[in-house]
């Protein structure tokens, strides 16, 4: 049986916290895919051991596929655009968020409905730890639950958007961007911790470092940035690249920075950000979605404008591809 929590209904009773990616109404709208009637691809991750990928579309649909991008199962996921499709930290659920303003999560393993709630903005990204969960998105709204709790957590940042969101300590505090800033925010304590600052530009994306001590940001003004975490340093910066990036990470080992573009590249750069590694051409439009497999041997990419692939990090040969 279906259940719906209004989340948003602790929206009004709540302080709203002024603490001043991705969705196609608020992002750069370079290289824009034309044909509307197209399937494109928003969100494609693995799962923690690498053994399946979730992948949302821009028609709403979810697909559950195995580690070659064969096809486990397809079902309709959100009305309109399906903007986010994070596995949960133990690999129970998928959480997403959609333009239809719920954030829905699925069974992972067979994709039936476990929890459905009203969250009353277009959540551009969504996560779900041990005992929370949420999204941020249009109007720099972001709002966590805590289902131990059931604490509605509100945070206001900056009115172009708060585009994505991950979790730095899981349960416990959380990085997002939003307007020309990246964010560290804390859960227990309902504040801002951080503040990362210096892109010219609306910050699309923002993600720690496997040992948690650095910040990666991407930015609509083509670059790259890496942080201190802690004193908020920026440490290294990137010259612009072809395109606004949408997404920036770090590899496995923490030695490599990969960038996708509004152009369809990947940039992988060392940790300096002015040595290039590898790039590969993935697309001819903007790449939405990147995530290393957890063996760091791979990489999943994602394209508005329609298709997954999956490349060798190592010499960027193509392994293997999807489209709905």
């Amino acid at each position: 049986k279906k259940a719906t929590t209004p989340i948003c209904i602790a929206y009004l009773c709540l302080i709203v916290f002024c603490i001043t990616s991705c969705n196609t109404e608020s992002k750069d709208t370079t290289n824009e895919v034309k044909n509307e009637t197209r399937e494109g691809i928003h969100a494609a991750f693995y799962n923690s051991d690498g053994s399946r990928i979730s992948i949302s579309s821009t028609k709403g649909r979810l697909a559950l596929l195995d580690s070659n991008l064969n096809v486990i199962k397809i079902g309709e996921g959100h009305k309109g655009n399906a903007n986010s499709s994070f596995f949960s930290v133990d690999n129970k659920y998928i959480i997403t968020g959609g333009l239809d303003k719920k954030l829905r999560v699925w069974d992972a393993l067979n994709l039936n409905l476990v929890k459905e709630y009203n969250f009353n903005f277009n959540s551009w990204t969504s996560i779900h730890g041990y005992q929370t969960l949420g999204g941020c998105g249009e109007g720099g709204r972001v709002i966590f639950y805590n289902k131990l709790s059931k604490d509605t957590i509100v945070y206001q940042l900056e009115p172009e958007g708060a585009f994505h969101c991950y979790y730095i300590k899981i349960d416990t505090c959380f990085a997002v961007s939003s307007g020309y800033s990246g964010y560290e925010l804390n859960l227990m304590t309902k504040q801002k911790v951080h503040q990362y600052k210096g892109h010219q530009n609306w910050v699309y994306c923002v993600m720690p470092d496997n040992a948690l001590k650095r910040i990666v940001t991407a930015s609509r003004d083509s670059t790259v940035k890496i942080f201190n975490r802690f004193n908020e340093t920026c440490i290294a910066s990137s010259v612009k690249l072809d395109g606004a990036v949408y997404v920036a990470c770090f590899n496995k080992e923490d030695n490599i920075v990969a960038a996708s573009t509004a152009n369809g590249s990947v940039y992988f750069m060392d940790t300096t950000l002015q040595i290039v590694r590898l790039n590969i051409k993935a697309f001819n439009t903007r790449i939405n979605t990147i995530h290393y497999s957890p063996s760091g041997k791979r990489i999943l990419i994602g394209s508005e404008a329609g298709g997954a692939k999956i490349f060798s990090v190592w010499d960027g040969k193509l392994l293997c591809e999807f489209n709905f």
